[in-house]
């Protein structure tokens, strides 16, 4: 490797004495041929012939800066895409630098870690840059500032994609410009990719959880002029540093941001890997304060290296939105936002925990008293940070302007969306093709601006296989519909000899999707594999397939690589291992999966699923636990909100996912009642119950219980969820005579207020993701706000929102939702004099009052489960 190494970097210094470098300094360019040369060593062999690309003619900068990317890439990027792709990617990437106004301002660091990449997180690559470079170049050339270029690629952002939950799945950009929606992370990869095209550096924000609610948030933050500023993505305000999430950040914990490469930026980076490094952003949104967690042993001694994780409680479990590891001193520093979280360390089978409260306390220790296989519990009532009041961000001339292009930019995204296939097209084309008409329509307005490849599709698949095909298209997910090639889609549904009267074979042979992964024409490179290396049962394919050299420890799964990117590059990751197996035995007609339960690759035979295990032949053996609920404080508790179940391995937590909601990224999924009609079947070993009930005000009362399942037998575990005790404060009053404009009348009318407790009123907008939530929290408690039989106020703040609302996008709400317009901001202004708000712009505003105008509960902006929260204190009245 060495004598590689030095080779490389005297090339490097050679020709650099006549072209300038991409990394000018040494020590930094050394380091990332070093790196360069360790990927290369690993894929080494490799039957795709990565590095190829080496071979062409570039110019020295070309080569450092495609050295850069292959440093550090995923194996995806390198044996999917391959390096010409990434090589076109670096020359548009300077093509941008030299053409834009600001190009020559940009630090080289500042360009290479936030300019140059092709990924933003983990979407699947394309050609965006390329189009949106061609789209944006003279609109943001013509702007006076890099400000204002960096706002002006933001409106034309949302001239193509609003929000709307998605699945986990991360789409290309250009396949959410297809779409015109995604979900925030879809939202703000598209607009990392619009910036990033113009040679704006940009980069992806998130908070892994939010404290204070049940979800998480991605945004964009952009360099400009010399400062990280932030902007909500296709989101556009009147000026950066302004967004819906202004207020609710605050009460962030933890916010940070992944960097592409190895980052030395003057900021507080928290870790750096084979990949990439964390910056920790928090103190760019809230208070916070330096923090030291010591990890001792039982002996008071410090402990070095152990794993400290970070959790936040959160969709029922505690999630690790940080994992440091402890120095010498058995220490390690985190800045976090001024509230409590819930610190869990480890080293081999030695484990503790405790509660930081970081508002009160900057130091925490954690004594590993605990090991594998002990019994214990603890609960605690974790805090969020606390919100601050701030002054308007923007003035009303601002806003007024910014909400006159809202509108414009709508108008100019509907007519794009008005081309799609109508329900009514579609049903004369399935009466054509002879298929079921309704399941055909639904497809095709599925697929929305990806239509025309699925017609495609059912035109060129042969009359005899159509009804395969409409398997096909009922099997894979809605996103699959909207960014699937008709080639793809024909490729799965090509091949003889498959049982199609197997009972698994729709959903467990036919099905190309397996996890996450794109789905791209795998069934052809496999077969061949297969016959290459003689594979022709079961257990031949697990011996070949576990073979495949595993590289974690250096290079772990960002985004999973497709089959035909494991057979290219010879080299994988074990999840990358897991999919390819299960596709192979797809192709060979053998049904498989991923076990929901374990995560495992399994396949049926014999009338059973069988796990797979590539390191041994040892089958693991199971038990059964059966969790007995009987409290009433939370009805019919929901997996991934109020309680989760994880298995304990090696002193981390793996939840166990027992029921989630697969059609969108994160959310409550199955209910106990569910879940529990009968013992649920598990691998035997040492187990985690986590449960939590949140308070009106976003603390969350948590426990946690280890337990045991031994193999071939029954656990009963009997779960506990706290009951949350609110205090009834008047938070204020407001006039008793408020009046709204009921959807269908021209004419304002008066709110009718109970004579006995307490109604909702909430001033909401259209189609912004704070107001999507509420409504979503809404209809997914239609039949619990139709049994309370109380009248709810849901009120758009103008004209304009309510006529954009499409109540399509949403499930049944319930029936007594009162909808309506607030006319000339009157509500509004009656809400905000009562409660002496200072920040009217932050919506959805949520009171809850009485017939006196008596507010007990006040909640503005995002929110998530504030349909509960809403539910929990009308019933205490």
């Amino acid at each position: 490797m060495k004598q590689v190494l030095w080779i490389l970097l005297a090339f490097v210094l050679l020709c650099a004495c006549e072209e300038k470098h991409f990394m000018t300094d040494p020590d930094y360019r050394r380091m990332v041929v070093q790196d360069f040369q360790k990927k290369k060593e690993v894929l080494e062999g490799n039957p795709g012939n990565l590095f190829a690309v080496f071979d062409s003619p570039m110019s020295v900068e070309e080569r450092e800066a495609l050295m850069f990317l292959y440093a550090y890439s995923p194996l995806i990027d390198l044996s999917f895409s391959g390096g010409d792709f990434l090589l076109k990617h670096v020359r548009w990437a300077f093509q941008a630098r030299e053409a834009m106004p600001w190009g020559k301002d940009i630090p080289e660091d500042i360009f290479r870690h936030f300019v140059l990449p092709v990924r933003g997180g983990k979407e699947n690559l394309d050609t965006a840059r390329i189009v949106f470079y061609k789209e944006l170049k003279e609109r943001v050339a013509a702007c006076e500032s890099m400000e204002k270029a960096a706002l002006e690629v933001n409106h034309w952002c949302h001239e193509h994609v609003i929000y709307k939950p998605t699945n986990a799945r991360t789409c290309s950009p250009l396949a959410t410009m297809l779409t015109a929606y995604g979900r925030c992370g879809e939202e703000s990869i598209f607009t990392l990719a619009a910036l990033r095209a113009v040679g704006i550096p940009a980069r992806q924000i998130y908070t892994p959880r939010w404290a204070h609610c049940d979800d998480n948030h991605a945004w964009i933050e952009v360099w400009v002029d010399g400062e990280w500023k932030y902007l909500g993505a296709c989101e556009p305000e009147p000026r950066l540093n302004i967004a819906w999430f202004t207020l609710p950040v605050q009460r962030a914990m933890y916010v940070e941001s992944e960097v592409f490469g190895k980052y030395n930026g003057q900021e507080e980076i928290v870790y750096v890997n084979e990949s990439g490094s964390g910056v920790n952003v928090t103190s760019h949104y809230t208070r916070t304060v330096p923090t030291v967690v010591q990890v001792i042993d039982e002996n008071g001694q410090p402990v070095e290296n152990a794993k400290v994780e970070y959790k936040i409680f959160n969709y029922g479990e505690f999630y690790p939105v940080v994992t440091l590891y402890s120095d010498v001193k058995g220490e390690t520093s985190l800045t976090l936002g001024q509230g409590d979280i819930f610190v869990w360390a480890s080293k081999g089978k030695k484990l503790g925990f405790g509660e930081l409260s970081v508002e009160r306390q900057d130091t925490l220790t954690v004594v590993l008293d605990k090991a594998v296989g002990n019994l214990f519990s603890g609960e605690w009532d974790l805090v969020p940070p606390r919100q601050h009041d701030i002054t308007a961000l923007s003035t009303d001339e601002e806003r007024a302007v910014n909400d006159r292009r809202f509108a414009r930019e709508d108008s100019l995204r509907n007519v794009y969306v008005a081309t799609f296939m109508s329900k009514t097209q579609g049903g004369d084309i399935a009466m054509e093709l002879g298929v079921d008409t309704a399941r055909f329509a639904a497809y095709m307005v599925a697929s929305r601006g990806n239509y025309s490849e699925l017609l495609r599709f059912m035109r060129e698949v042969s009359p005899e296989r159509r009804t395969l095909a409409m398997n096909l298209l009922g099997v894979i997910a809605e996103k699959d519909l909207q960014d699937t090639p008709a080639d793809v889609l024909l490729s799965h549904v090509e091949g003889d000899g498959r049982d199609v009267s197997n009972p698994y074979f729709t959903e467990y042979i036919l099905n190309p999707r397996v996890q996450n992964e794109l789905l791209t024409a795998y069934r052809e490179a496999v077969r061949e594999f297969l016959k290459r290396h003689d594979i022709t049962d079961v257990t031949s394919l697990i011996q070949e397939t576990g073979k495949i050299k595993v590289v974690d420890s250096l290079y772990p799964a960002k985004v999973v690589t497709p089959p035909v990117g494991v057979i290219r590059a010879g080299v994988t990751d074990v999840l990358s291992r897991n999919v390819f197996f299960v596709a192979a035995c797809r192709t060979m007609g053998i049904p498989a999966r991923l076990s929901p339960i374990s995560g495992k690759p399994e396949y049926y035979q014999n009338r059973t699923w069988h796990t797979v295990n590539f390191m041994t032949e040892k089958v693991v053996p199971k038990g059964e636990l059966m969790l007995h609920y009987t409290q009433k404080t939370v009805s019919d508790p929901k997996y991934f909100l109020n309680f989760t179940i994880g298995k304990l391995e090696d002193g981390r937590v793996r939840t166990i996912d027992l029921g989630s909601n697969a059609a969108v990224d994160m959310g409550v999924g199955a209910s106990y009642e569910m879940i529990f009609t009968k013992p649920v079947i598990l691998e035997e070993g040492d187990y985690l119950l986590s449960t939590g009930n949140r308070r009106s005000d976003g603390a969350i009362l948590a426990d946690l219980v280890s337990f045991q399942v031994e193999a071939g037998k029954l656990t009963n575990i009997d779960m506990l969820i706290r009951p949350c005790v609110e205090k009834m404060e008047i938070l204020g009053v407001v006039p008793t005579v408020l009046s709204i404009v009921p959807e269908g009348k021209t004419k304002p009318e008066a709110i009718r207020l109970p004579e006995k407790g307490y109604t909702a009123i909430a001033l909401i907008e259209a189609n912004k993701e704070p107001t999507n939530h509420l409504l979503r929290d809404m209809s997914g408690m239609k039949d619990d706000f139709e049994n309370l039989g109380v009248p709810l106020y849901f009120v758009f703040k103008d004209a304009d929102h309510q006529a954009k609302f499409n109540r399509a996008d949403f499930r049944a709400f319930p029936f007594v939702m009162r909808w309506g317009t607030d006319l000339d901001g009157r509500l509004l202004k009656g809400l905000a004099e009562g409660l002496r708000l200072t920040n009217t712009e932050s919506l959805p505003l949520i009171v809850l009052l009485n017939a006196k105008g008596e507010v007990v509960f006040v909640s503005q902006g995002y929110r998530v489960g504030l349909g509960t929260q809403i539910m929990n204190i009308i019933n205490r009245t």
